[in-house]
């Protein structure tokens, strides 16, 4: 059975106290963290820390492959991208016109 990390007691590493479990919004995302009581350190949950990364890197804008599959077009979506958004195959993803130069893709 795997443990859940969220679950876990942690300790702060500046003054050794024990820290409480602290939900946060950091750019419209909810981050799970752990304040100290004490010292009033916070970190971060190591998962929604990663998905911030990602959030981060995809605001400055990343590289989509476009492929081929038969006569279609296909884009290819970098796997953390996938994680974040939850999209799997066969899902649908709502694709919209902005303007002549952008597109917006909603996932559901």
């Amino acid at each position: 059975m795997k443990r859940d990390l969220w679950d876990a007691e942690h300790r702060c590493t500046k003054c050794n106290s024990v820290m409480k479990r602290k939900k946060m919004t950091i750019e419209g995302m909810e981050i799970r963290s752990w304040e100290c009581r004490k010292c009033k350190e916070i970190v971060l949950h190591p998962e929604d820390a990663q998905k911030m990364l990602v959030f981060s890197k995809l605001k400055k804008g990343i590289p989509v492959k476009v492929g081929t599959l038969g006569e279609a077009l296909i884009m290819r979506f970098p796997k953390e991208v996938a994680q974040l958004y939850r999209i799997t195959k066969g899902e649908e993803i709502k694709l919209r016109a902005e303007s002549p130069k952008k597109l917006e893709l909603s996932v559901d």
